[in-house]
């Protein structure tokens, strides 16, 4: 697990590697460190799994749903704009099937409102985001390795970090 957690994170191009028992519990930890709890909301994207959201209110936070773009399914910028609210904490893009979120839009509009990211990349293992690893543009990023994804061990997840602290 030690080797397979630090090769993963060199892989995507990021420092820190932490094994979950699954995607879902990476999202609930990944949130958690982020400083997320009870009343914080959390964007989510309205489709196309629920485990974001499930991990939101493990927690005690609301999710908060913005729509995707239909080309994509991912989280679509402007509804994200939206959403934010002063009580909004983090934001978590879903990058489905290896396509990724409008990562530049996205980390422009969190940065500006003081929200963290934290990419959901469970369908994107390997994939770029203009030559960047996804799941390593924003404060973290989780990855799931459960029978039906593109990179599977039957079951586990992973949380990506640069923050030391975090880790």
């Amino acid at each position: 697990v030690a080797q397979f957690q630090e090769a993963f994170a060199r892989a995507q191009g990021e420092r820190h590697g932490l094994a979950c028992a699954s995607g879902m519990a990476a999202l609930e930890v990944s949130l958690k460190a982020m400083g997320v709890g009870p009343g914080d909301d959390v964007i989510v994207p309205d489709s196309p799994f629920l485990a974001p959201a499930t991990a939101a209110m493990v927690l005690g936070a609301i999710p908060v749903f913005a729509d995707v773009e239909l080309e994509t399914l991912n989280l679509c910028p402007a509804s994200l704009q939206q959403a934010i609210t002063p009580r909004t904490k983090a934001v978590i893009p879903v990058h489905f099937g290896g396509a990724a979120a409008d990562m530049d839009a996205i980390l422009d509009i969190a940065k500006r409102h003081g929200v963290a990211v934290l990419e959901d990349a469970a369908h994107a293992h390997g994939a770029r985001w203009k030559g960047q690893g996804l799941g390593t543009l924003g404060a973290a990023g989780t990855f799931s390795f459960q029978a039906s994804k593109n990179m599977t061990a039957g079951e586990g997840g992973l949380i990506l970090t640069n923050d030391a602290a975090m880790a």
